[in-house]
């Protein structure tokens, strides 16, 4: 709960933690405090901190996020890390190609736009060999949220360096790929209804059931 109001103040306020700790005594606004009791209403439904604020930190940085992407959770980081080593070594096994990446089931974009902006800003490779992503989705609202942070996370000069994909898997999708970084749905079937209610009953059922035993999409992969 302390978690919880924290990150809708900093939403209410638009400010940061740093400033909820040295403005402790500060009082609300009759909007700030009208904002706030409407957002902790929204709470109490079980409604997630991520869909009320809109926004949520995932490898550093701020995703924009609605009902219709399931919320990046701290443990899809450890895919956007290894990715990375993954690429950085294959940049140079390959000198003389730019590699093709393929972030399949993309959601928000928060796995394939976090090893992108990541090999930009921590130079990791030759910028003229940083690779082509393309972003896949079968849903066209999930690519909406994907487009507008890609448009707040990646310099425009990389925009020849992204394409996004509205496809039911590959059935959409042309060539052939260097590497696949996928988040795909992989919750059984049966286990989906045993889910907490917040995610249940608010996060895209599509985004995480899995099929009978959770791994239908890891085959087809």
């Amino acid at each position: 709960p302390v978690l919880d109001v924290d990150c809708i103040l900093c939403f209410v306020l638009q400010k940061n933690k740093t400033y909820l700790l040295l403005n402790q005594n500060e009082e609300l606004n009759s909007q700030c405090e009208l904002n706030f009791a409407n957002a902790i209403f929204l709470r109490r439904t079980g409604l997630p901190v991520a869909y009320i604020t809109g926004h949520k930190e995932f490898f550093g940085y701020d995703f924009i996020v609605s009902p219709d992407v399931l919320i990046p959770k701290p443990d899809t980081e450890i895919l956007v890390e290894k990715a990375i080593d993954y690429i950085k070594e294959k940049v140079f096994a390959n000198p003389n190609k730019i590699l093709t990446i393929c972030d399949m089931c993309t959601g928000c974009g928060c796995v394939g736009l976090s090893v992108l902006k990541n090999l930009i800003e921590e130079n990791l490779i030759p910028q003229n060999r940083i690779p082509k992503f393309v972003l896949v989705d079968i849903s066209s609202k999930a690519l909406e949220i994907a487009i507008k942070n890609y448009e707040n996370l990646i310099p425009k000069e990389y925009s020849q360096r992204v394409q996004f994909v509205q496809s039911n898997l590959f059935s959409n999708v042309t060539g052939t790929f260097d590497v696949i970084v996928s988040n795909p749905p992989y919750i059984p079937s049966k286990d989906v209804l045993e889910l907490m209610p917040e995610v249940k009953e608010h996060e895209p059922m599509m985004a995480l059931d899995g099929s009978e035993d959770g791994l239908f999409f890891y085959r087809i992969l």
